[in-house]
């Protein structure tokens, strides 16, 4: 995605080996399951000692043309999708054990080469890839090959698997259990290191992406959010209701450590985004300050749209800046708009409750 809310429509935690194995030279998998889904897969961020990473899965059929924080492509992955990405990590997983030669243990690692990831938290990008692993020969692989091990085929992640194997494989590093720990709010388990090193990444379920604990960005604290309301203007779509004007203001200001180059100096910024005031509007609009005062709402970086770096740019939660011209022009009418902010809200842990 590019400066706007929602970058990106969905992320699969999994094992840094794992995404290796499939970023390798020669493994036609990771390309040929973009190509059947319609989607890019890159890494976004890596967890501080490398045992897990999270990767971003987006749709790319039905990409609309244009930047600003209201460019989405192609819409949310669905967990159809999301199941069938973990199935290939599944499948690349027991490839790997086989390919190494050694016992089932989920902890082996590969080299991590090949990939990269952008300052500032933003989207990954593959580097030169490591080289392919020695494969055996046709007989070598009639020798070796099991009646169990069919998912290394060509199209690995089409074969489902029971839900005894879903019981007993974490679904981060694709192995077995170790040390199983068990989600309070949402049941889904892990292991407990796997689970450890994923909350360092991001405090959510890597299945059902439920947060736990309360999420808080790096947005700059000096800014100010002001509503204002026009009763006598009407959004398109929103017709019989007035407008909620949202103004964000930051002065300029120094990068703090928590930014990605802390002293270094960014400039000040005004921002103003529009929602109906109906119910619906009202009830965004207070998932919208909630988001605020826990600095979620901007981050610094590189901005899309110029090209400038060290500037606050928006973080992740789509807003209309603009009352008319419809979702290409980040404007009104757009009847899912409220929906779908509403869950990129809840996904960083805003509700209405």
């Amino acid at each position: 995605m590019s400066v706007r809310a929602g970058q990106g429509s969905d992320e699969v935690l999994v094992s840094q080996a794992v995404w290796d194995y499939l970023a390798a030279a020669g493994r036609p998998w990771l390309i040929d399951f973009q190509d059947k889904q319609g989607l890019s897969a890159g890494i976004v961020r890596r967890g501080e000692r490398g045992g897990c990473c999270a990767v971003r899965l987006r749709p790319v059929e039905g990409s609309c043309s244009g930047v600003g924080p209201e460019v989405m492509v192609g819409g949310p992955v669905s967990s159809e999708t999301r199941k069938a990405f973990i199935d290939l990590c599944r499948c690349a997983r027991k490839e790997m054990i086989k390919l190494e030669g050694g016992p089932k243990r989920k902890r082996s690692v590969l080299p991590c080469v090949g990939v990269g990831v952008l300052e500032g938290g933003g989207e990954g990008s593959l580097l030169p890839p490591q080289l392919a692993q020695p494969r055996r020969s046709q007989r070598q692989q009639q020798r070796y090959k099991k009646p169990v091990d069919d998912e290394a085929s060509a199209t690995p992640y089409v074969h489902s698997h029971s839900d005894t194997d879903d019981r007993n494989s974490c679904s981060i590093c694709m192995g077995e259990m170790v040390e199983r720990t068990t989600l309070e709010r949402c049941g889904h388990q892990f292991c407990r290191l796997c689970l450890d090193q994923a909350f360092k990444v991001k405090r959510a379920c890597p299945v059902c992406r439920l947060v736990y604990g309360q999420i808080t960005g790096n947005q700059p604290g000096t800014g100010s959010m002001i509503v204002e309301r026009d009763p006598d203007l009407e959004l398109p779509g929103h017709e019989g209701y007035g407008c909620i004007c949202i103004i964000y203001s930051f002065p300029p200001g120094l990068q703090a450590p928590e930014h990605p180059n802390p002293g270094v100096r960014y400039p000040g910024t005004d921002r103003v985004a529009y929602l109906p005031d109906s119910p619906e509007g009202n009830r965004v609009l207070g998932m919208l300050r909630r988001a605020f005062e826990q600095r979620l709402i901007f981050t610094i970086g590189t901005s899309m749209t110029t090209g400038m770096h060290n500037v606050i740019t928006w973080n992740d939660i789509h807003h209309k800046t603009s009352i008319w011209g419809g979702p290409r022009c980040f404007g009104y009418p757009d009847p899912t708009y409220l929906v779908r902010v509403t869950e990129e809200l809840r996904e960083k842990g805003i509700t209405t409750d």
